[in-house]
């Protein structure tokens, strides 16, 4: 039981921490950190967004595969999906179903080609990167697609389903990780790939699985960014890669929290802790350049944190050690 309490603490203890903090400092400029249903929406939107994004881009890196072509899978499956709803006159759900299956496809897509051509996955990931965003460009004639005259479509983004949306990804992915035996053959080739494979892991396949995975989840993403914003422009020029950076501080925050609970619920966690942050930054009126920068030195202290966590435990050690001896040495 003290060992389920202290897990416990230890997994809820960052995103509670940031949760307060920016009460606090929200409350201290005269405003609520959550002060309508808009802040609301705003909040677990941006948590769904980088939860989706953050397990896509983990299926690879924690594999040693580094995919920079994620954000224009969620694009280019978004304008394929909506343009098709919108053509047909789809549902929102169908809509939902067609963009997801669209970014299972184009993952298989990249998987394909990284088994097949047996180039770096940076490289591959560059190059295919660079080709979605130039069918972007092709299949709208380079002006983008406008489904915010169709209100049934953009009221997919509702609270209720982006709640739906959390449920039923976290469900998935904690599932697919711990009682499968696709999640089990991952782990085996993440903590030896060459003694995985030699019992007879199949690692070609499973990095197809992970594509595809990644496919299927950036996909979601897709479809929540393109029913909020009621539009998707063409990216060129490697302009869909700003959308994999959101997925860092999360991805590491969920390792540390992995260790006391569950990876894919770590990651959970690290990506609400990223949307209060967030939600704090705008609700404080912070500039997105100041947002920027201020992300990027809690990553990097984090960063280094995580670096040199066994020298802090061993100074907290030896400072508590000193203490007891004093404290002995007085009593004597």
């Amino acid at each position: 039981m003290s060992r389920i309490v202290k897990n416990t603490a230890y997994t809820l203890i960052i995103p509670v921490f940031v949760l307060v903090l920016f009460i606090l400092l929200t409350s201290i400029n005269g405003i609520s950190l959550f002060g309508n249903h808009g802040h609301v929406l705003t909040f677990v939107r941006s948590t769904v967004v980088i939860a989706f994004t953050a397990w896509a881009l983990g299926l690879n890196l924690d594999s040693g595969r580094f995919d920079f072509s994620i954000g224009s899978v969620s694009l280019l499956s978004s304008l394929i999906g909506a343009k098709l709803a919108v053509t047909y006159d789809l549902s929102p759900g169908m809509m939902f179903v067609l963009i997801a299956l669209t970014g299972m496809l184009l993952g298989l897509v990249s998987g394909l080609a990284y088994i097949t051509l047996k180039l770096p996955p940076l490289i591959l990931s560059l190059g295919i990167t660079l080709i979605y965003e130039a069918f972007t460009f092709v299949i709208t004639g380079g002006e983008g697609l406008l489904i915010s005259t169709n209100l049934s479509l953009v009221k997919l983004s509702s609270l209720e389903n982006l709640l739906w949306m959390a449920g039923a990804g976290l469900v998935l992915m904690i599932f697919l990780a711990n009682f499968t035996g696709f999640g089990y053959n991952l782990r085996a080739l993440q903590h030896g790939q060459k003694i995985a494979v030699h019992t007879g892991v199949n690692e070609k396949r499973n990095a197809v699985a992970c594509y595809m995975l990644a496919g299927l989840l950036m996909g979601v993403v897709g479809s929540i960014n393109i029913t909020t914003r009621g539009s998707a422009s063409v990216v060129l020029n490697f302009s869909s890669i700003s959308l994999m950076f959101t997925a860092f501080l999360p991805l590491f925050l969920g390792g540390f929290i992995g260790r006391y609970s569950e990876e894919k619920l770590g990651i959970f966690l690290g990506s609400v802790t990223s949307a209060i942050i967030t939600l704090g930054f705008v609700r404080l009126d912070v500039s997105s350049q100041m947002q920027s920068l201020f992300n990027a030195i809690i990553l990097l202290l984090f960063l280094v944190y995580l670096n040199n966590e066994n020298k802090v435990k061993e100074l907290v050690f030896l400072k508590e050690r000193s203490r007891m001896n004093r404290a002995s040495a007085r009593s004597n």
